[in-house]
């Protein structure tokens, strides 16, 4: 799954932030169209980046990928 993290990741960094953000604007009383389209650019902006660092993250401190592939955890470990 060469890509599937950076999707999956990806989707909810974005959805979890435009929901937020979503939820700050209906607070605050800003009940427009443009608060949802707000939320949804902030969710863009800020969760594509950080589900890539995530994605990477965790590829880089899992002591089972090595050079970008998986490697099967020795036995009696998984």
């Amino acid at each position: 799954m060469k890509y599937g993290w950076k999707a999956l990741l990806g989707v909810l960094w974005v959805s979890c932030l435009a929901g937020a953000t979503l939820i700050v604007f209906l607070a605050l009383g800003w009940y427009s169209p443009w608060a949802f389209a707000a939320a949804g650019a902030v969710g863009l902006v800020f969760g594509i980046p950080a589900g890539i660092w995530n994605a990477r993250k965790l590829r880089r401190d899992d002591p089972n990928w090595k050079n970008g592939r998986y490697v099967k955890a020795p036995k009696g470990l998984s």
